[in-house]
């Protein structure tokens, strides 16, 4: 525990101004979209598989988020003598590995934090969500797996085999690391990178200064501005220090002259007619202060933006803004020197009859092993850096499982895919990467999209990207491909069976979808089927919050052996002609139900019929009868006006029927109609 406290001090210059001053920061965005930690677990596979031979084709090489096969295998030793403690073999410890079972124990919650198994724990521990990322405790968990590792070569008996062991162990471990130490270089043609640049890639991305959810602005900051401020832009571009004095807001008379700029001061010479409020482009956090003519002055936080501002009396003054150390991390950097301090102190009191030191025989063999890989990475390995990596040609993904061409608009075509697995089930999400490459440069900022569908039209997972690879269209290179990877989750209650893989590419902006050209340049649809997945039951029936219904039913058919669970419409309005969504959701109360057929039923105010979609569940793909005991089934609707019936604008109620040889009656009901809500259907203006 002293040894805990003393790490603990001497970073108390970080972790206490963080801790007291948590309440000055807007904290309260960790989410949505790729900044919501359920997008980013990984799983127990990559966590434990070897680092990728990287492919310098592509645009960013793809790593992997792993632990590194030599750091887990060497911590399983250590596993094994903490499980076995108490027992016969293990009654004990040495002294010198007393503190391994709390190595090993924070190694595993850690990788389980990783996980997706985790995810309650996420949801429910105050704070954790902040970290966004669960893939950020790799560093902590290898941290941890270098202890288990340190232990279990500790564990090794002291025989003549120990030392050749521990170097067989150091070259492995350096040998497994050898394709992750050649990172590719940054790429010279990133563009340039002054503060003008800067800015105006910020005005045109999705960034608010340093962020792009405007996150860490001051609490004060009830309003973050959304746009420049045209003045402080232009400062930028001039020659000398940046203006973020509001001049517009000056009294007339005033003048205000830059003296010193820094990123944590700013000095004035002010003159002025008369008082005024100076008010400066500058984000209040605790720690500035203002002074004039050297007298401190209270700073006022300007709202909604939380600006700073101040008071300047009438005459000739110097003005200092100043980002200054406040009470806590005074504290934190006194207590960081302290401990420190501490520190060094005991290293000197310690007895050198108690620092252990390697026998001369364990530094040969140790030193002898590092030597060698030295020799053979510096003659060997580093001219032909080929051998751990290579470099797919232009307009090829040799790193791609499967090839797949396809030519999207003449501008970007499709090389290939990875599709790990072919058979998932019902409510999992499964892994699919995607390969571009594009065939001249693009002005368009293009967005992609992999559709889970049976037929085209109908979808059962889906997962779209605004930027394909992370990166904006504009900006692919004609030389290197693009992997893009999605996770696509089955939704919830869809039936076992084979589904298509449907992929395409579309001008969010323009509305439209780029045309996929055949052989001989003709367009021939605007996506491609690049494979077809096998949907199978689920291990575990869904729960119906999974299942986002818009209303719960629960209308249970006994002589048809189903019941309706509830149903989801995503549109309470339609606008015509168009195109009016419905899912309903059944339950099977038995082995192959005496159910044959359900409809949906759409009614005018009168209570007349207009409308009618019936036949078998899932368009005919799934029926009734060879349903599961508990299996719970999507079935998605589509009623396209003029398409069985002309639709005229009003309101109109919709249920449900169920048929066997005749119609069928929920419990509690007097007739076949199970009434479920209304929808609106507007004229097109």
């Amino acid at each position: 525990m002293l040894a805990f406290a003393l790490a603990a001090a001497i970073i108390a210059f970080f972790w206490l101004p963080a801790l007291l001053e948590r309440d000055a920061v807007k904290l309260n965005v960790v989410g949505p979209g790729h900044f919501d930690f359920h997008e980013h677990f990984l799983s127990l596979c990559e966590l434990l598989a070897p680092s990728r031979i990287l492919d310098m084709g592509a645009t960013a090489p793809r790593y992997r988020f792993n632990l590194g096969l030599a750091q887990w295998l060497l911590a399983l030793p250590a596993l094994g003598a903490v499980l076995r403690l108490g027992t016969r073999k293990i009654r004990k410890l040495p002294d010198s590995l007393t503190l391994l079972p709390y190595f090993v124990l924070a190694g595993l919650a850690l990788i389980f934090l990783m996980l997706p198994a985790s995810v309650g724990i996420w949801e429910r521990v105050p704070g954790l969500p902040y970290l966004q990322f669960p893939w950020r405790l790799l560093g902590p968990a290898n941290l941890m797996l270098a202890m288990c590792g340190a232990g279990s070569v500790a564990l090794l008996p002291p025989n003549r085999w120990r030392d050749p062991v521990l170097a067989v162990i150091l070259v492995a471990s350096l040998l497994l690391a050898l394709p992750v130490l050649y990172p590719p270089m940054w790429a010279p043609d990133f563009g340039p990178t002054a503060p003008q640049d800067i800015i105006q890639w910020e005005q045109h991305s999705l960034a608010l200064g340093t962020t792009s959810t405007g996150d860490f602005v001051p609490v004060g900051a009830a309003l973050v501005p959304m746009h420049p401020e045209p003045a402080l832009i232009e400062s930028y571009s001039r020659p000398g220090p940046v203006d973020r004095v509001n001049r517009a807001t000056l009294p007339d008379g005033a003048r205000v002259e830059i003296i010193e700029h820094g990123p944590l001061h700013d000095r004035f010479a002010v003159s002025t007619p008369k008082q005024f409020i100076l008010r400066l482009y500058t984000f209040y956090f605790p720690g500035w202060r203002a002074y004039v003519d050297g007298e401190e002055v209270e700073i006022e936080v300007a709202g909604p933006e939380g600006f700073i501002t101040l008071r300047v009396p009438e005459g000739e003054h110097e003005v200092l803004v100043r980002f200054e150390d406040t009470p806590p991390r005074t504290a934190g950097w006194i207590i960081s020197v302290v401990g420190l301090a501490t520190l060094v102190v005991a290293l000197m009191l310690v007895p050198k009859s108690q620092i252990s030191s390697l026998k001369s025989q364990n530094l040969i063999w140790l030193g002898g092993a590092l030597l060698l890989f030295v020799i053979l990475k510096g003659a060997v390995i580093d001219p032909h850096d080929d051998w751990l990596r290579y470099t797919s040609p232009p307009g090829q993904a040799w790193a791609a499982q499967y090839e797949q061409r396809a030519n999207f608009g003449g501008q970007i075509e499709l090389l290939g895919y990875d599709l790990p697995r072919r058979r998932v089930y019902s409510g999992e999400e499964f892994s699919v990467v995607l390969y571009w490459h594009a065939l001249t440069p693009l002005d368009v900022n293009y967005q992609s999209f992999v559709h889970l569908a049976r037929p085209l039209h109908v979808l059962w997972g889906q997962e779209d990207h605004l930027n394909p690879g992370g990166l904006p269209t504009t900006r692919w290179p004609l030389d290197k491909y693009v992997w893009d990877e999605y996770e696509i989750r089955v939704l919830p209650g869809t039936p076992p069976g084979e589904y298509v893989l449907n992929v395409g590419l579309y001008s969010m902006a323009g509305g439209y979808r780029l045309q996929r050209y055949g052989e001989y340049g003709q367009a021939v649809g605007d996506s491609v089927v690049i494979a077809s997945v096998e949907v199978k039951r689920p291990y575990r029936l869904p729960r119906l919050a999974e299942l986002d219904l818009t209303r719960e039913v629960m209308a249970t058919f006994p002589e048809g052996g189903v019941t309706l669970l509830g149903y989801v419409q995503s549109h309470d309005e339609v606008t015509l002609p168009g195109a009016w969504p419905v899912t309903l959701f059944w339950r099977a109360d038995c082995d192959n139900p005496a159910a044959r057929t359900r409809a949906l039923v759409l009614l005018d105010a009168g209570g007349h019929e207009v409308g009618r979609l019936s036949g078998s569940p899932v368009d005919g793909y799934y029926p009734f009868e060879v349903w599961h005991a508990g299996e719970i089934v999507r079935d998605p609707l589509l009623l396209v006006s003029a398409q069985p019936v002309n639709l005229e604008a009003g309101v109109y109620y919709f249920g449900v029927t169920v048929s066997a040889d005749e119609p069928l009656i929920a419990e509690g009901a007097s007739k076949p109609f199970v009434p479920l809500g209304t929808v609106e259907f507007l004229v097109e203006e």
